[in-house]
């Protein structure tokens, strides 16, 4: 099977395999160097600055910036690039079709494109052009809408969606990480700010950037905005997570099949780095922009960070400039250990991704097939053999499958950024599928 995220999981085990050589292994500047200007002011031109009053939402676009960063906005520009082919979940997983059933994700659920493309893959997607969906689902596809909810216009979260996606033209740009001053790193989602609390200070505000909109997230209170299920770094872990859902008693759905209340998961990948005891590589001092984006040179020599967010094993240039700082010819490294994934048997690569994969599909399978039999059952007028309390365990077993394994696929990394927790909460899911087919009498 054609893997979605082959790339982000060989860096995976780019890490296992190198993983001794990064004990001694620190940052070797402050990461705002990776992912700011604040230091590098000469990179500016003498280009006049926009004024915010003659833009929409008083949202500086990216191309407002172009002639005053032409460099920063060259390389953003060019992660239009990096959109190949991509893959249609539901094909890669039938099994999400009865995971997900009576939810929109059932309808379609494709393998997203870069920032470019956040406002086009969310008006595109049968998820919104099948079921009407709330305005809150433009959350993080574009800083227009951001602003205009930090102004205090909530209410526009209960607007129909497709009433008002026509009204912001700007995709995920400059604002949505710096706001009007490319000079600084900022994070302009309050509710992100609110949820971090007094941890902000614990955790650079370079992962924090990509955290307001990489994390999970669920849409409370009278007008629905977007919040998240927790405070602080200690609160950000998949035990706690499910625990607070189940307190406030929150489900995003209702299964069509077997009426269970389901918790569907949307990209962890700031609590999968640094919640509750945090990862590997979180600990060590490293943040998004160290790994995704990092310095580079223009043709006059000028030095800049490279806004062509990628994979660190599409850019060769982070390879030898950063990470061989601390390793010896880690380019040769990756390109053996690349070599193996595409060819060997055995390879280091493939031993990992593999593992991950399989756990990915089995647990999947197992837990379709529990959801089969479940609803079997109910069709079959067995399921009255079981007393209400059963019944709810039943569902409380489906519940708990599915989150974990939800957890794990929907991070995006494919164990990247902390394998530990990724098989962990693959291994939760299987089990408790495992516990929930017992019930039903199928070993």
């Amino acid at each position: 099977m054609k893997r979605k995220k082959a790339l982000v999981g060989m860096s995976a085990v780019c890490t296992v395999a190198l993983i001794a050589g990064l004990v001694a292994c620190t940052p070797t500047s402050s990461s705002s160097d990776s992912s700011t200007d604040s230091d590098k002011a000469s990179t500016a031109t003498s280009a006049e600055v926009p004024n915010p009053d003659n833009f929409e939402y008083g949202v500086i676009t990216a191309d407002g910036w172009s002639e005053v960063y032409p460099n920063q906005y060259a390389t953003y520009k060019a992660m239009g690039e990096n959109d190949g082919e991509k893959h249609d979940y539901l094909e890669v997983y039938p099994a999400l079709k009865t995971m997900y059933a009576g939810y929109a994700f059932s309808l379609g659920y494709a393998e997203p494109n870069g920032h470019l493309d956040s406002l086009t893959d969310v008006a595109e997607t049968p998820r919104t052009q099948e079921k009407e969906q709330n305005g809150n689902c433009i959350t993080c596809k574009t800083p227009q809408f951001t602003a205009q909810v930090n102004s205090g216009d909530e209410a526009v979260n209960l607007e129909k969606f497709n009433d008002i996606i026509g009204n912001y033209t700007e995709p995920i740009s400059c604002y949505s990480c710096h706001e009007n001053n490319p000079e600084e790193v900022v994070v302009p989602s309050a509710y992100w700010a609110k949820s971090i609390g007094a941890d902000a200070t614990a955790v650079p505000v370079e992962a924090q950037t990509c955290g307001q909109c990489h994390n999970e997230y669920y849409f409370s209170g009278e007008n629905k905005v977007a919040t998240n299920p927790y405070e602080g770094l200690e609160a950000m872990t998949p035990e706690a997570i499910l625990a607070y859902y189940d307190e406030h008693e929150y489900k995003d759905f209702a299964s069509k099949l077997t009426g269970a209340p389901m918790i569907k998961v949307q990209h962890p990948e700031f609590e999968t780095m640094y919640g509750g005891k945090g990862s590997y590589m979180g600990k060590l001092g490293y943040t998004c922009a160290d790994c995704h984006m990092g310095a580079t040179k223009a043709e006059d020599g000028t030095e800049f960070s490279n806004h062509n967010l990628q994979s660190p094993l599409d850019n060769p240039e982070l390879i030898e400039n950063v990470c061989s700082d601390c390793h010896d010819d880690l380019a040769s490294q990756v390109k053996e250990i690349t070599d193996e994934l595409g060819d060997g048997e055995n390879g280091r690569t493939k031993q990992v991704s593999e593992r991950i994969e399989l756990l990915i599909n089995t647990t999947a399978e197992k837990y379709s097939a529990e959801i089969a039999e479940f609803q079997a059952a109910a069709d079959a007028g067995t399921a009255g053999m079981y007393a209400a309390g059963e019944l709810g365990e039943l569902q409380r077993l489906q519940r708990v499958a599915q989150f974990y394994w939800d957890f794990a696929m929907n991070e995006n990394s494919e164990g990247a950024h902390n394998s530990t927790l990724t098989r962990a909460c693959l291994d939760m899911a299987e089990s408790t599928a495992d516990e929930g087919l017992a019930k039903l009498g199928v070993a």
